[in-house]
């Protein structure tokens, strides 16, 4: 875990809240000697912040309002016990790190207790539901609804207190929520091999791609508007600049007033991509207590990837965003991708598995145009030629391989 803190300076280490927690795992099993021997300057900085934190007191749990008043008076014990020497460059840096470790702990405690009570803010758990062959709409109450169609529609009326489904049937809600303190959570499940369009009760519209599952409310309460999301989905917000709307997945949250974008956070995949049509949107990691994360702001034609593993997040300028929107409108278009991320869409897409063979050429780049529209067989056909691959159909099946690797049979 210590590569995590290689590159952080002394300050990043006191706000990180899990820094104490790692340094008490590494004082016990003594592996600070050997930090010395690797990397001598980042066991300096280890140090460092160690010695702070014995002076203050930090504690793993979270801390409590004395306790910050307690730390406030060890600073200022420290502040009176070394006036002589505040002229060092060492008692200046000791103050500064001081007072910024309780500020952050300040600001942790109130953040805590903020989340405590909204737990929501983290992640609304999604029901598992992408192995059902048809869409399905949960409601609120526990109801399950097949959707019956291929790419179908639901509306949802927050005056009717209804969702109008493929425009030829309508649910009523339970009228529970109509408490202004209650919002009840409604959630449509889109396995593999189907697709919805979603318009929720301020007019925002959504198109939920394959594999996907997103929460939303009979109504919008409150200063703000979020949904829940698993997958990938495409956004088209109702502008309204007193109540931001939200997306939240398990990974980020992106923040917008009114405006048009694609976000694609499968569980499977290794980053999150936000791809801005236009408007302008903002986006941090998900995690409650990361009051500290980096906010990133997009501009329109801009493509953010956050990386799950090392939670940093790459912005790409002036990107082709019909490339990530195709979709909607039935096409596929990809522009020097990897073979194996055209096929992973494609799994999705037609709910059938891609198995490779041993020296299948996955990264090999290739640029194209699929209509979804076709068969799986003529889609196959299609990339067998652009890529140079062989393939072979079996019931929910793909085998693909190089030319003259094994038998193909179509």
């Amino acid at each position: 875990m210590y590569k995590k803190y290689l590159g952080y300076t002394v300050e990043e280490m006191l706000e990180d809240r899990d820094f104490p927690i790692w340094l008490k795992h590494l004082s016990e099993n003594l592996e600070l000697d050997q930090l010395v021997d690797d990397y001598p300057q980042f066991a300096l900085k280890v140090r460092q912040a160690r010695e702070i934190i014995m002076i203050l007191g930090v504690k793993e749990e979270p801390v409590i309002q004395d306790d910050i008043y307690d730390m406030w008076g060890k600073i200022y014990q420290v502040d009176q016990t070394h006036q002589s020497k505040i002229k060092t460059r060492r008692y200046h840096k000791f103050l500064r790190y001081a007072a910024t470790i309780v500020f952050v702990m300040m600001l942790t405690t109130a953040g805590y207790w903020k989340f405590k009570k909204d737990e929501t803010f983290q992640w609304y758990t999604l029901k598992p539901g992408t192995m059902m062959r048809q869409s399905r709409l949960i409601l609120s109450t526990g109801e399950e609804i097949d959707l019956k169609k291929d790419e179908s529609t639901i509306k949802v009326n927050a005056q009717n207190h209804a969702i109008r489904i493929n425009n030829d049937s309508t649910v009523a809600l339970s009228r529970v929520s109509e408490k202004k303190t209650e919002v009840a959570m409604n959630q449509v499940v889109v396995p593999y091999g189907k697709k919805t369009i979603v318009e929720l009760a301020d007019g925002t519209k959504v198109w939920l791609n394959a594999g996907s599952k997103m929460a939303f409310p009979d109504r919008f309460t409150g200063s703000k508007r979020e949904v829940f999301l698993e997958g990938e989905a495409f956004f088209n917000v109702s502008p309204d600049k007193l109540n931001p709307f939200f997306v939240k997945t398990k990974d980020v949250v992106i923040r917008v007033l009114g405006t048009r974008f694609n976000v694609s956070d499968y569980e499977a995949d290794k980053e999150v991509m936000t791809v801005l049509v236009e408007g302008s949107v903002s986006l941090r990691e998900n995690k409650g207590m990361n009051l500290f994360g980096k906010e990133i702001f997009l501009n329109g034609h801009q493509r953010a990837l956050f990386n799950k593993t090392d939670l940093t997040t790459k912005v790409n300028e002036e990107v082709d965003t019909d490339r990530y929107t195709a979709w909607t409108e039935g096409w596929f278009l990809f522009y020097k991708e990897p073979l194996s991320n055209v096929l992973k869409k494609v799994e999705r897409y037609y709910n059938i598995q891609v198995l490779y063979t041993d020296f299948f050429p996955s990264d090999d780049l290739i640029s194209g145009k699929l209509d979804l529209k076709d068969s799986i067989e003529d889609v196959m056909k299609v990339l067998a030629h652009v890529a140079k691959v062989t393939y072979r159909i079996e019931q929910q099946k793909i085998f693909v391989g190089i030319n003259n690797e094994m038998p193909m049979r179509n």
